[in-house]
């Protein structure tokens, strides 16, 4: 009697049937599950793999909190410093003994000291020179003045000192910005001014000599 392998068919290849297919294929799942005690192993692998990511991710969010809390903490202890010294130059203003001059200097050093600690951690003042041309992206334009000596969208004066943090813009600096068009400065007495200038001197200079 011949079984399924040995069953052929009339071009003489060997038949496989479903049954046979079925059978190798639950013999591949044992292969890859193995028994039970392999079974039980990978399930426990697994249960604690997942509770390592669980504890990961607790972890990671924690963390993140922290750094929200926490992350100033390194500015904060610096601005200590400073205020350390802002409290020892105002000591000098204080008592029968005031010391103007000792207050002032310390006051210029807490200054300096808060400029260095600032540019440490990245922060650094809006160029705002007067006769630098404005520009919107860190200017910030709070008048526009006649000016002979400034060119027209031109910075004239800074009203409020603007700062970036390395490459984002805290705040604009604010500006008065010119427009042109004003009368050019010169020596002249008011009198000369009313008279007409200079009396036709192109120079601006007037002459004082006596024409009698």
């Amino acid at each position: 009697m011949m079984n399924s392998e040995d069953k052929k068919d009339k071009t003489g290849q060997i038949e496989i049937s479903e049954e046979d297919e079925t059978n190798e294929g639950a013999e591949d799942v044992r292969a890859e599950v193995g028994d039970d005690k392999n079974y039980k192993e990978l399930y426990q692998r697994y249960i604690r793999l997942a509770a390592d990511f669980e504890n990961y991710k607790k972890r990671l969010a924690k963390e993140k909190a922290d750094i929200i809390t926490y992350g100033n903490e390194e500015l904060i202890k610096a601005l200590l410093n400073v205020l350390d010294n802002l409290e020892r130059a105002l000591s000098h203003g204080e008592g029968p003994e005031k010391d103007t001059k000792a207050v002032l200097e310390g006051v210029r050093l807490v200054h300096k000291q808060f400029l260095s600690l600032l540019e440490k951690f990245g922060v650094e003042p809006v160029p705002a020179e007067r006769g630098l041309e404005f520009d919107p992206r860190v200017h910030q334009a709070i008048e526009r003045v006649d000016s002979a000596d400034v060119e027209s969208g031109r910075i004239i004066s800074e009203m409020l000192r603007g700062y970036t943090l390395k490459d984002r813009l805290l705040r604009p600096a604010l500006v008065s910005v010119s427009k042109g068009g004003g009368e050019p400065r010169d020596n002249g007495s008011p009198a000369d001014k009313n008279n007409g200038g200079d009396g036709g001197n192109s120079s601006g200079i007037f002459d004082l000599t006596d024409e009698g």
